[in-house]
């Protein structure tokens, strides 16, 4: 026992002894020298913006004796400025580069710490991006009904110093130096806070500012719009006219084909314009946000004897008064290719086109993407005469409402489409939906009548008593009828003539269950239960589109 003791005694010796050997060692131990940390920002707000300068704040760093600050717009792809501060606050500005910052810019900060010796520098360090603060401007920030393919509007408060000059300068022009154009601004545009500026390039970026005298008030960024395109069709612009236009005067000598512009702020005349060739009214780039409105009070019509191509209607506003007037009211002789109707309005007309004298063919009726409401009578078409026909009626994508009568005809016709469309209060009860009255042999049509995708409402009751009851057709005894995913509202009644297969489903609820508000010609769906509301109907409605 007084061995065993004796050696663990001598152990500890031995291990104390050891330890003291280590810690003698490791008090002589020299440690190499590496680079300075990366530097860090103070905290979330240790970058900043105060109007076009850049203020940094980064975390203390007692070995660093200076620092160098690199500022980029392109990540570091080329550095606009590079200086040396010695301390970990500091400002960048005219005065620190030499030139004022871009306003309204996005900067990358980077900075490397700098040692008493080059080895020892710390590596580059990105402290993030900084976006400079927007010039204090009174100029109004433009929206798309401010910039077209060649115009733009520059418009602003009338705060301070009268403004007396607009300057159009390059997107690469960073500090507005050589303006491409100036404009005066007359004491009209200065009351009216408005100037149109001219002369543009299609799908170019530009900036646009506002002085009064040599001090610069504000700009802005303005992207112009891709330029319409009408291959080598001759063009008439009436875009440029301000008051009522009257068609049959400034179309006196429209060649055959050409494209018409009409502009938003305008109404056009119809003016009992006679067509002698095909035209294509396209609503042009606009300043307003409302459609070119076509005042129907005197219809168009043909020249007697005229063979005709394309006559087409897109973005139009079509308004007349409901007991008297048309889009097209024809009492003369000739051919028509197509009349086409593409995203227009059609509002309060006797009939939106009839045939009621001469003799002559239309190949093809079209009305697409639409809103036709409150017509009288003369419906959507109505062939009023056996000596003027209708190839093929196509309605698609389009709301129908209150429509007195539909389609009537007193001829034979090719075919009739109707697919995607919103059809309420049309025809008026008691009425057919399709009456093709030309008697035996020139009552039918000959590729059948397909209605597919569509919502059915109810008859219009005129006197808004409780009878909706409705007729299917007239004549057609030998036409062949296609209905497919073709719903009707539980109000709907075809008392007699019946369209077979017509609806393909009937909805179970009033129209104010199934749309937002009938009266008002609001058909939004909301019954999210409805079976058909994401493939049915007018797709300007449905649920999910």
């Amino acid at each position: 026992m007084k061995n065993y003791k004796s050696n663990i005694f001598k152990l500890m010796l031995f291990f104390v002894a050891g330890l003291m050997v280590f810690n003698a060692c490791k008090e002589d131990e020299v440690f190499e020298r590496t680079r300075l940390f990366q530097p860090v920002l103070q905290n979330e707000e240790g970058l900043m913006s105060v109007e076009n300068t850049i203020i940094v704040e980064m975390g203390k760093m007692k070995e660093a004796e200076s620092y160098i600050v690199e500022v980029s717009r392109d990540s570091f792809v080329t550095t606009d400025y590079s200086f040396e501060v010695d301390t970990n606050y500091f400002v960048i500005d005219e005065a620190r580069v030499g030139e004022e910052l871009l306003w309204f810019t996005i900067y990358q900060i980077r900075v490397t710490a700098i040692a008493d010796s080059d080895e020892f520098d710390s590596k580059p360090s990105l402290l993030g991006s900084v976006r400079t603060q927007k010039f204090p401007s009174n100029q109004g920030v433009p929206t798309q009904f401010d910039i077209l393919d060649t115009r733009a509007k520059v418009f602003w408060t009338p705060i301070g110093q009268p403004i007396t000059t607009v300057k159009v300068f390059s997107i690469d022009d960073l500090r507005l130096d050589n303006p491409l154009s100036v404009f005066d601004v007359s004491d009209e545009e200065r009351d009216s806070s408005e100037v149109i500026v001219t002369d543009l390039e299609p799908e170019t970026q530009y900036q646009i500012a506002i002085y009064s005298g040599d001090e610069i008030r504000g700009w802005e960024i303005y992207t112009t719009r891709a330029a319409l395109e009408f291959g080598d069709s001759e063009v008439i612009d009436l875009t440029v006219s301000d008051t009522l236009t009257n068609l049959s005067t400034v179309l006196a000598n429209a060649p055959d084909g050409a494209f018409v512009l009409l502009d938003g702020a305008v109404v056009y005349e119809a003016s009992g314009y006679v067509f002698s060739g095909g035209l294509n009214f396209v609503a042009g780039y606009s300043f307003v946000q409302s459609m070119p409105t076509i005042d129907c009070s005197s219809n168009f019509n043909i020249e007697d004897g005229a063979t005709i191509g394309d006559i087409t209607f897109t973005g139009i506003s079509f308004k007349g008064d409901f007991g008297s007037n048309y889009v097209f009211n024809l009492d003369l002789s000739g051919s028509i290719d197509k009349i086409s109707f593409e995203s227009c309005t059609i509002h309060s007309l006797r009939g939106v086109m009839r045939m009621k004298g001469g003799e002559g063919t239309l190949g093809e009726y079209r009305i697409n993407d639409c809103v036709v409401d409150s017509i009288q009578g003369y419906g959507v078409m109505t062939v009023d005469i056996e000596t003027w026909s209708v190839g093929d009626f196509i309605l698609s994508n389009s709301t129908f409402h209150r429509c007195q009568s539909f389609l009537v005809s007193r001829s034979a016709s090719n075919s009739i489409t109707i697919d995607a469309c919103t059809i309420h209060e049309a025809p008026e009860e008691g009425r057919q939906i399709f009456r093709w009255r030309g008697g035996a042999g020139n009552d039918d049509v000959a590729n059948g009548v397909k209605i597919h995708n569509t919502i059915w409402g109810h008859g219009w009751n005129m006197a808004d008593e409780e009878d909706y009851g409705i007729k299917g057709t007239e004549g057609m005894a030998n036409t062949v009828f296609d209905i497919k995913n073709t719903y009707a509202t539980s109000l709907f009644s075809m008392y007699s003539n019946e369209i077979p297969a017509m609806p393909s489903f009937l909805y179970d609820g009033l129209p104010a269950d199934l749309w937002a508000d009938p009266i008002n010609s609001d058909f939004n769906i909301i019954d999210n239960a409805f079976q058909g509301k994401g493939d049915s109907g007018d797709p300007r409605w449905r649920v999910g589109l």
